[in-house]
């Protein structure tokens, strides 16, 4: 491969100097001197007028024949314009005569570095040197060394950088060594993605349909609006993480006829020097001709930021908030946020990066645009697939605030009054349907806060509440996650709304419920005012309320003491669902689903025939007391070797009636215990009530 020119140049600047070096030791080189620590040849060199020895070299060049040789050489090369890329280089960052020659020196020294003995040669040392501003001039003939302080153009882009010793950085002795990376670009001119490890393609091709049109449109008017007087212009993109920000600026850029190039700040971050990182990648970026898009702005260090903030006319700063640190002197910096995509912008994507009909959760979920690209990768494994993928990068749950729950039940396991059964119907035919009705009938105008679906479960312990919520989830085909209050709640002032606001931030787009069982920790300490605490608690619930109405997907909200609410906080919810105990025939219903059906592996029954009407009406619990009851009774008659009989059933029963605070006598169930034979006749109002109070019935 042949020499680039600017390699060229410098060499035959050093051999041609090398030739002068040599007349001038030939010229006052003594015998005498070889003891001198310093020669009284280099004493009057040293002592000499600069002027007179600067014509002295350049009268030697001119009647030197291989001098003259090797100028002319070095003119016509100087003049021959084909070093594109150096030209490029050396345009683009406006460097002078003097930058441009010792970022050469610097660059050739790290290309051969041999090189740097002929520099050390070159100064009359016998150490090996770096380029410096003293050697520039004495290659280029110049009357004094440059003076390249902090504020020089080498610096500013990271070209060059002064070697860090004992010397001021604007000492003319100092060395300088290069950006090696410079040299891939100058030796092979290959595409700057290839030669950049941050330097990325967008997230999507903008030949992909435009999903923000209004924000193009603004955009590519605000800037064509511009007049040079402006100066530098950053445009920030604000949206979560994926939503298609670096596609925005893509298609922003081609609308400008301008490719653009994007950084992938996280990892820059992560560099050693992430201020020096970031200007080379803006360089790059300067090289190409093309508009910068850094991805995740706000991971940048600000010295970073800084280091880049004015570096070219225009770029882009895709993050999540707008960044905190202000923009550099001089700069206009605008904001756009960008709106969550809606159903028909996630199938008009789909259409172009999927293949056959979009599935479910790409028309019914919100999924941002990497997300919905994420599923088409998944598409070919079928819908199954790309629904868990989908699942899996909306779901990001904190453990130790949330907890996934099971969800066995069907609407059949579901034991409630029928006007119970058809508001819950009512809660799930909402949820199922109002995409259609928000987007489609264009009613998402009447719920500017929210679009989702708040509900509470009222009613005492035991009454199907969590039930409810987990036939309601797998009807929904969600996953439902348990948020105890109880652990949310914190005696400290301000951290309750910090643990709600992090269980809301990570659920925000989750395909799942959210459940917050225990309700009765946080409303339990709303009370009348009387200090700080208590106004805070009170706080506490309208944020949560607050919340859970503004809240895009699912929330219920379990408690005992809807009493202890405020009629005005209960407006804000969609949904205010009163769960009662059973009835007669409803805990009938339950004790057959708990037991009638109970076989051992050969199918036989474990169950003795019941009365089961005559059980439904004489033991009053709960269910969550009959299925507590059926299994203790379950655990009795196995270790008696016997099917589950009446007398089981009873003991079971009195326990989870004392667990309740009802004290129960030996015998004051047995005795009235159904059996196949008939049914005992119902207990009497005085006989519950004596047993309630732990008296003889």
């Amino acid at each position: 491969m042949a020499e680039p020119v600017w390699m060229q140049i410098v060499r035959l600047r050093a051999e041609r100097r090398v030739l002068w070096c040599r007349e001038l030791w030939a010229r006052h080189h003594y015998l005498d001197e070889h003891s001198l620590a310093i020669t009284h040849s280099e004493v009057e060199r040293a002592l000499g007028p600069p002027a007179q020895a600067l014509a002295d070299e350049r009268a030697f060049f001119a009647e030197s024949p291989e001098a003259a040789a090797l100028s002319a050489e070095i003119e016509e090369l100087e003049r021959d314009g084909s070093d594109l890329p150096w030209q490029r280089l050396a345009a683009t960052f406006e460097l002078d005569k003097a930058e441009s020659a010792l970022l050469a020196c610097a660059l050739a020294a790290e290309l051969a570095p041999p090189l740097r003995r002929v520099f050390g040669y070159l100064q009359d040392d016998v150490a090996p040197l770096d380029a410096s501003p003293a050697l520039v001039a004495a290659l280029w003939g110049l009357p004094a060394p440059p003076l390249l302080g902090v504020q020089s153009r080498l610096i500013r882009w990271r070209l060059a950088r002064p070697v860090e010793g004992g010397r001021e950085p604007e000492s003319s002795l100092n060395g300088w060594v290069a950006d090696p990376s410079l040299l891939g670009h100058l030796l092979e001119g290959e595409a700057l993605e290839d030669r950049s490890s941050l330097l990325a393609a967008p997230l999507l091709s903008p030949t992909h349909p435009v999903l923000f049109q209004d924000e193009l449109e603004g955009i590519v008017g605000f800037v064509a609006g511009l007049t040079n007087r402006a100066g530098p212009v950053e445009l920030e993109l604000i949206a979560p993480a994926g939503s298609g920000r670096a596609t925005l600026a893509a298609q922003v850029a081609q609308r400008l006829g301008l490719p653009l190039l994007a950084v992938d700040c996280r990892a820059l971050a992560a560099l050693a020097d992430p201020a020096t990182a970031a200007v080379r990648e803006l360089r790059e970026a300067e090289l190409s001709g093309a508009l910068l898009a850094w991805r995740n702005a706000d991971a940048l260090p600000e010295a970073a930021l800084a280091a880049v903030g004015g570096g070219t006319d225009l770029m882009f700063l895709t993050a999540q908030a707008p960044l905190r640190s202000a923009p550099a002197a001089g700069v206009l910096r605008r904001s756009y946020r960008l709106p969550a995509l809606d159903c028909a912008r996630r199938l008009e994507l789909w259409s172009a990066v999927g293949s056959g009909a979009a599935p479910a959760p790409v028309g019914e979920w919100a999924l941002r645009a990497g997300e919905v690209v994420a599923a088409a990768r998944a598409c070919s494994a079928g819908e199954e697939a790309v629904h868990e993928v989908c699942k899996r990068l909306l779901l990001e749950t904190p453990s130790d605030l949330i907890t996934p729950m099971r969800l066995p039940y069907t609407w059949e396991d579901l034991v409630v009054s029928e006007p119970v059964r058809a508001h819950l119907r009512e809660l799930e035919a909402q949820a199922v349907g109002r995409t259609e009705v928000l987007d489609g009938w264009g009613l998402g105008r009447l719920v500017p806060l929210g679009r989702g679906v708040s509900a509470m479960f009222a009613g005492p312990s035991g009454t199907g509440k969590t039930m409810a919520a987990q036939v309601l989830a797998r009807e929904l085909g969600l996953e439902l996650l348990r948020v105890d209050l109880a652990g949310v709640v914190n005696k400290y002032i301000g951290e309750t709304e910090k643990h709600l606001r992090a269980v809301f931030a990570a659920c925000e787009r989750a395909p799942a419920m959210l459940f917050f069982d225990e309700a009765d920790a946080l409303f339990g300490k709303r009370m009348q005012v009387s200090d700080a605490h208590d106004r805070f608690a009170n706080i506490e619930v309208d944020y949560l309320l607050q919340r859970m109405e503004e809240f895009d997907g699912i929330a219920v909200l379990a408690t005992n003491r809807k009493g202890d609410i405020d009629t005005a906080f209960l407006r804000r919810l969609r949904f205010v669902i009163d769960f009662a105990p059973p009835t007669v025939v409803e805990r009938e219903r339950l004790w057959r689903l708990a037991l009638a059906a109970t076989q051992d592996g050969e199918g036989r029954p474990l169950v003795d025939e019941l009365d089961w009407h005559a059980l439904a009406r004489d033991l009053d619990l709960t269910g969550a007391g009959i299925k507590a009851s059926a299994l203790a009774a379950a655990f009795l008659a196995r270790s008696e070797g016997c099917r589950i009989g009446a007398r089981h059933i009873v003991a079971a029963a009195r326990r989870e009636l004392q667990k309740q605070g009802v004290v129960v006598r030996v015998g004051q169930l047995e005795r009235r215990a159904p059996n196949a034979n008939g049914a005992a006749p119902p207990l009497s109002a005085g006989e519950i009530e004596r047993m309630v109070n732990g008296g003889p019935p």
